[in-house]
């Protein structure tokens, strides 16, 4: 058992570690992509959906209602066209770099013989799994293609939304040394208690540039989250600042985002970036945040091993008891809903699994044990 536990805190350790790496931007055409599994995978039928909200506005298409459909619960979208005539369709568009480009055509439908109107079936609205965020509109072509507006193009934590006036802040913490350009002065600034951050640009002239990059997966890649906030020194100026950008969101199950403060000056086509940095309201957030960002959503367990997850689940629970935060209190439920039926040998790590977190290995068993126990503890769900 030490040798385990040794195990699980190295693993945790290199969770904390974020991966600094620079990746071309995709080049601007309509590429498809394999299906996306988070909390379900694409293509559900809309009547599972746990509810229907219309995020933006309808559209009309030559008397055709065109309308899109989201379900922040199961964190996906549909699309449906309505007041229609046969050979009417509708489908979404899906981007993952802020509507550069995206999968077009996801789910067309068309509208057959004497119905009225179809619908799409459902899609994700982020990919928790590969550290990525979309956004998606709903389309339709009634003798004429119209969409509607990009949903979700605004990353927002409670009330903590991309957009903010850094005057506002809580806090201004530097966290990443100033990197510098011909003299410029380029720094990330962050508030710490509301994982939120700006960028500044000092002296400097008339026309430099300055944003941020927000990044998921620890600054590999930020096709969504680049150029965020870009603005320009004014006439007469020396320097000036971005709005804030939110680095946790909640409703695409993406929390930990990195961000960085790169820069421009006018006079030359260079450019500087500083480091990327996570904003970190509490210790235990952070761990947390890096514990989660290596949770399957799609499988409801971490991959590192079956026992692993079983501590894993536990931590969760600890963390809501001792902060009294519920950031994660569904992945408890995820875990166990997912994972409480019958796996063939393997199918959860090297020890055979019988089903109902029982294994050969006894103690592997005895770790689930105690994690449903705290579970309990925590939530009093008969589960």
């Amino acid at each position: 058992m030490p040798i385990r536990m040794r195990s699980l805190f190295g693993g945790l350790a290199a969770l904390a570690v974020a991966a600094v790496g620079l990746t071309a931007h995709p080049s601007p055409a309509h590429a498809a992509s394999a299906p996306v599994c988070a909390l379900s995978c694409d293509t559900l039928d809309p009547s599972k959906a746990a509810e229907d909200t219309f995020p933006v506005a309808d559209r009309v298409i030559n008397g055709r209602l065109l309308r899109l459909h989201v379900s922040d619960p199961d964190s996906m979208a549909w699309a449906s066209i309505d007041r229609a005539t046969q050979g009417d369709a509708v489908w979404l568009d899906r981007s993952w770099d802020g509507g550069a480009t995206w999968e077009p055509l996801l789910g067309k439908a068309t509208v057959p013989g004497t119905w009225t109107g179809t619908r799409t079936l459902m899609y994700n609205l982020t990919d928790p799994v590969a550290h990525r965020r979309d956004w998606i509109r709903a389309c339709g072509d009634a003798a004429a293609v119209t969409c509607t507006d990009w949903v979700y193009p605004t990353v927002c934590d409670g009330s903590s939304c991309d957009g903010a006036d850094p005057a506002g802040a809580s806090g201004d913490d530097r966290p990443v040394p100033t990197a510098t350009l011909f003299g410029r002065a380029i720094d990330l600034h962050v508030d710490q208690a509301r994982a939120m951050a700006w960028a500044t640009i000092g002296r400097g002239g008339a026309g430099d540039e300055i944003w941020l990059d927000r990044s998921w997966d620890g600054g590999e890649t930020w096709p969504e989250g680049s150029s965020l906030g870009r603005t320009s020194v004014p006439a007469g100026g020396s320097g000036t600042h971005t709005v804030m950008v939110a680095t946790r969101d909640p409703r695409g199950l993406l929390y930990g985002g990195a961000v960085r403060a790169c820069g421009r000056a006018a006079d030359r086509q260079e450019g500087a970036c500083t480091a990327w940095a996570r904003p970190a309201p509490t210790r235990a957030r952070a761990a947390a945040d890096a514990l989660m960002a290596s949770y399957r959503t799609d499988e409801g367990w971490w991959r590192s091993s079956w026992w692993n997850s079983a501590v894993a689940v536990t931590t969760v629970a600890d963390f809501a008891r001792r902060t009294g935060r519920h950031d994660y209190d569904w992945v408890i439920a995820r875990t166990y809903e997912q994972n409480k039926g019958v796996f063939p040998a393997g199918a959860r790590g090297s020890d055979p699994v019988e089903g109902h977190f029982i294994s050969r290995a006894i103690d592997d068993a005895a770790w689930w044990a105690v994690a449903w126990l705290t579970a309990y503890d925590l939530t009093r769900e008969r589960r």
